[in-house]
């Protein structure tokens, strides 16, 4: 075989696999009651421009920097794959069907395979979650962290819902900070570890990264003290994956299966009573945001998406001496639209996983029904 044949192999491989976890993950999904609104509603005022932004820039950096070091410039792996089930690609499509530029299919394959190498730098196993894990730390780390923790045991249930308590205020902040579907900029789960050696058969640890709860770029008057929060739970005899849209999937309740955890905000430990604390400040800046944000109009609610959509990749358009800010482009587009994205993907009816398959696939110029 030679070296192009196994190479298309690869390909057509990779991109299998990315399908698969696109319908393996929207299969669980419903986008109709996706707050405030829906990945379309949204997304449609600012695909093009985001998919073309990054397109140009992952490129340009390919001139001078290696896959590694652009790797470096990009954010968590989770964020990568929430622009994949976004913008990345549709973006591309509707660039090409409307003419906005000559991007061929085939140099999109490349940009999505760009992608998709840039993750295996982020990431210890399958780049898409498909054998249920998302590994972000190396073996030896893990069993360091095991080392250096002195680890809280839940003594009763009522300490074993607090954890539970704690990770769903939590999370629910963190949907309020950067909407249902850009969530990855607050918070994502890495894992399952097996931690058997250490705490016997059948123990796995998931770590709940809250990498950044006080985004005042993008919320001014936000009066969060924190700027991250880290929780590693350790639970026996529990069926937990992880899958491609960073959703923590079982068939049974987790909560009970805790037998070890500890806390860590800004790196520090924290007691019982300051856990407390914290969910009761979660929830009630949770509940100041959300109705700060049902308050707005549509528009406006678009417009703070993309501001967040834009805000997750910060760091490369600073390296590379730009505003990280969505382009004027955006607001044109809002306004020469109106509600017309709005009223268009208020779906009445789910679309089906075949649907999904083909608007993510690189190598498929469907869009028809998207626009």
């Amino acid at each position: 075989m030679t070296h192009t044949e196994t190479s298309v192999h690869e390909q057509d491989k990779i991109i299998d696999e990315f399908i698969r976890a696109i319908g393996e993950g929207f299969s669980g999904m419903n986008p109709k009651t996706s707050w405030p609104l829906n990945g379309g509603q949204m997304d449609s005022y600012f695909d093009v421009d985001e998919s073309l932004d990054m397109y140009y820039r992952l490129n340009k950096l390919k001139e001078t920097l290696t896959i590694k070091e652009i790797a470096n410039l990009m954010p968590p792996a989770d964020i990568i794959r929430i622009f994949l089930q976004h913008n990345a690609i549709i973006g591309l499509k509707v660039a090409k069907k409307y003419e906005i530029t000559n991007i061929s299919t085939e140099e999109r394959i490349q940009f999505a395979l760009l992608l998709f190498e840039i993750l295996k730098y982020k990431v210890k196993n399958n780049i898409f979650c498909l054998d249920g894990k998302n590994l972000i730390l190396h073996n030896y780390e893990i069993h360091e962290i095991i080392k250096s923790i002195t680890w809280n045991i839940p003594n009763s249930k009522e300490e074993q819902k607090s954890i539970a308590s704690l990770t769903i205020s939590s999370n629910n902040l963190c949907y309020t900070l950067y909407y249902d579907d850009y969530m990855t900029g607050g918070f994502y789960f890495h894992g399952p570890y097996d931690v058997s050696k250490n705490f016997g058969e059948g123990a796995i640890m998931i770590i709940r990264e809250y990498h950044n709860l006080n985004p005042i770029e993008l919320w001014p008057e936000l009066k969060i003290p924190y700027q991250k929060m880290r929780i590693y739970a350790i639970y026996k005899n529990s069926d937990i994956k992880i899958n491609f849209v960073n959703h923590i999937i079982t068939s049974e309740s987790i909560g009970d299966k805790l037998i070890a955890y500890k806390v860590f905000l800004d790196d520090q430990e924290i007691t019982a009573i300051k856990i407390e604390e914290l969910i009761e400040l979660f929830r009630n800046i949770a509940s100041s945001q959300t109705k700060q944000i049902n308050g707005l109009s549509d528009l406006d609610k678009v417009r703070k998406g993309a501001e967040i959509s834009y805000y997750l990749f910060k760091k490369i358009r600073e390296y590379m001496g730009d505003n990280w800010k969505p382009p004027i482009e955006i607001e044109n587009t809002i306004n020469k639209f109106g509600d017309q994205f709005i009223q268009q993907f208020k779906y009445k009816e789910i679309p089906d996983l075949t649907h999904w398959k083909k608007i993510f696939d690189p190598q498929d110029d469907y869009c028809d029904d998207y626009f």
